[in-house]
C-alpha cells in the first residue's frame, strides 16, 4: 500500500489515531518539534518519542538538521513530512490566456513549476488540455508518477460551486458558464481535484504561510473587491462557497448599474480597472506620466506592477489615481471591521512598496473605528502571501483535504 492509499485507508487512521494526530500537527506546524507536538496533544514525552520512531519506521515523517537554538542552548530537531511522502499540483488561472502550474511535495518544497501563456480564450476545454498536457509532462520528466500525486488544487475568480467542483462563471473562462472543472480534471488524470476562490485561498495561504499565524480572526483584501474571511480558526466561505464579494456593497444610489440591477455598489463607483484605464487613455492622449519607463510600447497594457514601479518612481497621476481608489477601499473596510471585529485586514503584499497612497489611506480611515469609548481596534497589514503564490497555495487543497478529511 502506497503512502496516500495508506492516509486514505479508514481502518489504519481509526487504529492509528494519536499517530494521525502527530501527523496533523506536523503538516501544520512547519518544522515542528516532539516536544511542541507535546504541549499541542497534551501527551507525555514517552508518548510523542514512540508514536514519531513508528511513523519514521514507516517512512512517513523525517527529522531534519536542528536549525534553532533555544534559551538553554539546546537544538530542537524539527519534524516534517518525509519529502517524498506524496506529491501535490496547484493552478492558478490568471487571466483568459495565463497559468501557472507548480507540482509541491509533502515538505512543501516546490518540485517543478510552468506557465503558460497564450492559452485558448474562447475553449475552456482546449484551455484545460494544455494544462493536462503541461502537468503530464512535469511529471515525466521529474519522474513521479500520477499514483504518488495526492490531488489537484485550482484557484480561480467568480462564482463556484466547490462541493461539486462547478464554475458558475468565472472571468478566467469568459463566456463559458457552468463549467465541471473538476470533473474534467479528474476523467483526464484520474486524480481527485479541488476549486476554491481566490480571495479565500490568499486568506488560507496568509494563516498558513504569512503574518497571520497566530491570528484566529483576520480578512484579506484582494484589490479585485473580494474579501477572504478568516474567523473563529476557520475560513468562512459561505454556505454556497461565495462569500466575501464585497464590490456589491451598496455605498450610494448613484453610479452605473451592477449586475444584480443596483446602483452604487462599491465595485461600480471606483472598479481597479478605472486606475489602469485612465493611466492607459493618459498614455494614448501622450500625457505626462512615468508609466511609459516601464513599459515596451504605448500600446501595451497598463499592469498592476507597471502602475506600482511608476508611483515608486514619483508619478503624480499614478499615485493621484491610486489614492482615489484606496479612499473607497477605506470606506469598505471600516464597515466589515464593524461587522466582523477582526484582528487585521490584510493588504496585498504590493501596498508595502506604495504605502503612502494605500495602506497609510485606509489606516486612516480606520482610525474611525469604534473610538467612541469602545475600544475597538484592527490592524490594517501588507499581506505576505499575493497573487504570485497562487499556484502553491491551490497545491495545499488536495493536502488540506487528505488530512482533514481522514483525521478526524
Amino acid at each position: 500500500m502506497n503512502s496516500i492509499n495508506l492516509l486514505k485507508n479508514k481502518d489504519w487512521v481509526r487504529k492509528n489515531k494519536r499517530q494521525v494526530s502527530i501527523l496533523q500537527n506536523i503538516w501544520m506546524g512547519d518544522g515542528i518539534s516532539r516536544k511542541e507536538i507535546g504541549q499541542k496533544l497534551n501527551v507525555t514525552k514517552m508518548t510523542v518519542t514512540n508514536c514519531i520512531d513508528k511513523l519514521i519506521e514507516r517512512g512517513l515523517v523525517e527529522e531534519s538538521t536542528p536549525s534553532v537554538i533555544s534559551d538553554r542552548g539546546r537544538r530542537p530537531v524539527p519534524i516534517y513530512l518525509k519529502h517524498d511522502l506524496f506529491y501535490s499540483i496547484g493552478i492558478s488561472f490568471y487571466d483568459l490566456t495565463f497559468a501557472r502550474i507548480l507540482l509541491m511535495n509533502a515538505k512543501e518544497e516546490t518540485v517543478g513549476e510552468k506557465e503558460l501563456h497564450n492559452l485558448p480564450g474562447d475553449n475552456w476545454q482546449h484551455k484545460c488540455d494544455r494544462v493536462i498536457e503541461q502537468i503530464k509532462a512535469m511529471l515525466q520528466e521529474k519522474c513521479i508518477d500520477m499514483v504518488n500525486v495526492a490531488g489537484i488544487g485550482i484557484s480561480l475568480t467568480g462564482i463556484l460551486r466547490p462541493e461539486h467542483g462547478m464554475v458558475v462563471s468565472s472571468s478566467q473562462f469568459e463566456e463559458n458558464r457552468d463549467i465541471n472543472l473538476c470533473e474534467y480534471f479528474k476523467a483526464e488524470t484520474g486524480k481527485d481535484c479541488f476549486i476554491i476562490n481566490l480571495p479565500h485561498l490568499l486568506a488560507m495561504m496568509e494563516h498558513k504561510w504569512g503574518k497571520a499565524k497566530t491570528m484566529s480572526s483576520f480578512l484579506y483584501f484582494h484589490h479585485h473587491y473580494g474579501v477572504g474571511m478568516f474567523l473563529d480558526g476557520a475560513l468562512y466561505r459561505g454556505h454556497q462557497c461565495n462569500a466575501g464579494e464585497v464590490g456589491m456593497m451598496q455605498i450610494s444610489e448613484d453610479g452605473d448599474q451592477n449586475l444584480d440591477g443596483r446602483q452604487g455598489t462599491v465595485g461600480m463607483i471606483m472598479p481597479f480597472y478605472k486606475v489602469s484605464d485612465r493611466i492607459q487613455q493618459i498614455i494614448a492622449d501622450n500625457g505626462n506620466t512615468k508609466v511609459r519607463n516601464y513599459m515596451f510600447s504605448d500600446t501595451g497594457k497598463v499592469t498592476l506592477p507597471v502602475i506600482v514601479s511608476a508611483i515608486k518612481d514619483g508619478d503624480r497621476i499614478c499615485a493621484q489615481l491610486m489614492s482615489e481608489y484606496f479612499e473607497y477601499v477605506g470606506k469598505t473596510m471600516i464597515n466589515l471591521a464593524y461587522i466582523f471585529n477582526p484582528e487585521a485586514i490584510f493588504l496585498q503584499p504590493w501596498t508595502a512598496d506604495i504605502p503612502q497612497v494605500s495602506i497609510d489611506i485606509v489606516r486612516r480611515i480606520m482610525g474611525h473605528y469604534g473610538v467612541h469609548n469602545w475600544g475597538l481596534h484592527t490592524d490594517v497589514i501588507s499581506a505576505q502571501c499575493g497573487d504570485g503564490d497562487l499556484a502553491k497555495g491551490a497545491g495545499l487543497l488536495p493536502v488540506n483535504k487528505l488530512f482533514n478529511q481522514n483525521f478526524i
